[in-house]
């Protein structure tokens, strides 16, 4: 009985907004999946194809596109509140008048960085980078090439996945980046049975995505023409708003990086390529929970902020608290599962055996769940742009996690890095966070949006 009152009162979490949620959550199920099985299924191809050194640089090589997400400074997801609350409050001009500023504003931060990086570009030793020897110098530094435009192309291109969250359209993204991934898959396993070269399997994991990317972009295009206004709005203050809030977020997404997506560079340089791709392994295995519970999280974060526009006070305190309980649940459940089980799972994918410590398994089992329980109140901190407290912790946690990791691998090889992780993350983010709270949510809950 409690459970059929629950599913039948009003402004629950399967509201008009919790079924926005699970819409966009359902077609980034999709679209993860997707992604899951590129991941799964190219890997033991690249492997076989390339070899334990190459791969791992290739490894290496695709995770720097996951800087993309950081290099728009941060103005995508600024744009994404403001296109959000605009939303919320239900001014379709002004939801025009911020994404048409963060499209022009984007475009000048790739134009920028392109052409920082073309002057750079000669200098660095590329094969040094990836861990691999001088004979490859050539292959190494057409490969990083080939990801580092790849990425500036991406920086105004990722935007439109942001701005269809915002509107709640975020559905429509999520069949792109399917479409994407499944791509990428299929040119990735085709090139690895001709035998392709790193630079050419290299091109095939991050061209396809950009192509989709573009597609998304285009539909952006005639949804904005779709949305009708009465009259236009002219907002001096929009650029500066939006590089405003932009450079917030840009600061925690770089600390985030500098902890969580420097762990194979730093290996590849400090221990060898080979290192760097058998922790991939393991940590893309382990990966898969947390791109599983982003499936609400994405798109769970600008609703947040419609809600919070909306000043729907108890669907944001609900919400908050379900989603954190059931995160950290999933987590804990498939931590455990992964790590007993790892032996088996990854004969099963890559088809050979990979000694790995259980320590470091039971590490990233630790973490999945201590970062599940983060990342469900940090998507509502996101949402309510409350950002200060969440960008000294950010920056003190990044500094000392990578010094920490780097000490780690340099002197005890790999096992350890996941507990680095855990040990910083608990002490130096979650646990200030969570005593501070109460306060937080009560600031939320007061601002104007």
């Amino acid at each position: 009985m409690r459970l059929i009152a629950w599913f039948s009162k009003p402004n629950t979490f399967f509201s008009h907004r919790g079924l926005m949620v699970l819409r966009a959550g359902a077609w980034s199920m999709v679209a993860k999946g997707c992604a899951a099985a590129n991941l799964f299924v190219a890997v033991p191809f690249v492997l076989n194809s390339l070899g334990p050194l190459q791969f791992g640089a290739w490894a290496t090589l695709v995770s720097l596109v996951t800087f993309s997400g950081f290099l728009d400074f941060g103005l995508g997801n600024g744009t994404m509140n403001l296109v959000a609350a605009a939303h919320g409050r239900n001014e379709p001009a002004e939801v025009k008048a911020v994404i048409a500023q963060g499209q022009r504003t984007l475009t000048r931060v790739a134009l920028y960085l392109s052409g920082l990086l073309l002057v750079a570009f000669p200098f660095v030793s590329w094969h040094s980078l990836i861990g691999l020897p001088a004979s490859m110098s050539r292959p190494s530094r057409l490969a990083a090439g080939i990801v580092l435009a790849s990425i500036m192309l991406a920086v105004p291109l990722n935007l439109a996945s942001r701005v269809q969250l915002g509107l709640g359209r975020g559905d429509r993204a999520f069949r792109w980046q399917a479409a994407g991934q499944l791509l990428a898959l299929g040119l990735v396993t085709t090139l690895a049975k001709l035998h392709a070269s790193l630079p050419v399997l290299t091109a095939a994991a991050i061209s396809a995505p950009l192509v989709t990317a573009i597609a998304n972009t285009l539909q952006l295009r005639r949804d904005i023409a779709d949305i009708s206004t009465e009259k236009a709005v002219e907002r001096n203050d929009l650029g500066r708003t939006i590089r405003r809030e932009g450079l917030l977020f840009f600061v925690l997404q770089l600390a985030a990086a500098l902890a969580f997506s420097a762990d194979l560079p730093l290996i590849s340089l400090l221990r060898g390529a080979e290192d760097a791709g058998r922790y991939a392994i393991a940590q893309r295995l382990f990966g898969a929970i947390s791109i599983g519970l982003s499936l609400v999280w994405v798109p769970l974060w600008p609703v947040y902020r419609q809600a919070l526009a909306a000043h729907s006070k108890d669907w944001v305190l609900r919400t908050l608290r379900r989603s954190a309980m059931a995160a950290t649940s999933v987590a804990a459940c498939l931590g455990l599962v992964f790590a007993v089980g790892f032996p088996q799972i990854v004969g099963l994918w890559v088809h050979r055996a990979l000694n790995l410590s259980p320590w470091m398994l039971a590490g990233f089992a630790v973490w999945v769940v201590i970062e599940a329980l983060g990342t469900s109140i940090a998507t509502f901190l996101n949402a309510a742009s409350i950002m200060r407290l969440q960008i000294v912790l950010a920056v003190a946690f990044g500094i000392l996690c990578i010094s920490l990791k780097a000490a780690v691998a340099a002197n005890y090889g790999i096992a350890p890095l996941p507990w680095a992780t855990v040990i910083t993350y608990a002490t130096v983010s979650l646990i200030p966070t969570l005593v501070l709270l109460r306060k937080l949510i009560r600031t939320a809950l007061t601002k104007t949006y």
